[in-house]
């Protein structure tokens, strides 16, 4: 049996990066998909490559910085599935580094408005459809705020609250069987790929070094290496896991 067999699935940020790869990894273990992202047709082309894996798939144009279209969001998956079994997440918007005291709080409310607030509202957004049988919620933290990393003063402030809520709602909901858990990533999608080369050589070949600084001593890819560590928290093999911190970056970050 696939391990989503008829779960519905709701992944934000689905048009490209990570948040495709898990929409195609969820469609081949059977889950019915609610997908939403801000580009139409960038969605609509993860739609498509999810149906031909078998799924069901609502893909709805939301920007998760809007409570408003987010609701509308929450409110035709119901509709449509009459169910929420699992949430994902993964849309946020990240400003090329720069150093802390540059930083306005312009920069600062990006990331607040699309990471910690669009997680903050799809959360209770969907808790009344998880309370009665339960589910899975995953979140995103980032390497960039457990270590501190320079440069990303305002992502890393958002990615360290949403951790924090993440804790604060595994310890409220786990009654109703909810499970709340983070997932800090870091591997190579096909975002990444997009921005590195438009770079110059130099850069490029900095960046990819970057990501085999691992204990494995190479990049990781989205589907192959992150989408794996996605579904264990999405689906029941994880029945007993909540309030926890998965790092997928192959070492980078490695603690007691």
């Amino acid at each position: 049996m696939k391990r989503l067999e008829n779960k519905v699935a709701v992944i934000t940020g689905a048009s490209g990066g990570l948040g495709k790869q898990t929409a195609i990894r969820f469609a081949q273990e059977g889950a019915r998909l609610a997908i939403c992202a801000r580009t139409e047709s960038k969605l609509m082309a993860t739609k498509e490559i999810c149906e031909e894996a078998g799924a069901e798939v609502l893909a709805m144009t939301a920007d998760v910085s809007q409570y408003d279209q987010l609701k509308a969001f929450v409110e035709k998956i119901t509709e449509r599935f009459g169910a929420i079994d699992v949430l994902v997440n993964n849309a946020a918007t990240i400003s090329a580094p720069h150093p802390f005291i540059e930083h306005t709080l312009a920069d600062l409310e990006e990331g607040l408005h699309s990471g910690l607030y669009g997680t903050w509202h799809m959360m209770q957004l969907c808790y009344p459809y998880m309370k009665e049988k339960g589910g899975s919620i995953i979140n995103f933290g980032s390497i960039g705020g457990v270590a501190g990393m320079e440069g990303f003063a305002a992502y890393a402030a958002e990615k360290e609250a949403i951790r924090g809520l993440s804790r604060v709602a595994a310890r409220e909901w786990g009654a109703m069987n909810i499970r709340v858990n983070c997932v800090c990533p870091n591997v190579i999608t096909d975002r990444f790929e997009e921005g590195i080369e438009s770079s110059p050589k130099e850069v490029r070949d900095y960046l990819m070094a970057s990501m085999s600084q691992n204990a494995m001593h190479r990049p990781g890819r989205a589907y192959e290496d992150a989408t794996p560590a996605i579904l264990f928290l999405a689906c029941d093999d994880s029945r007993w896991v909540t309030g926890q911190t998965l790092h997928v970056e192959g070492g980078n970050w490695i603690s007691a």
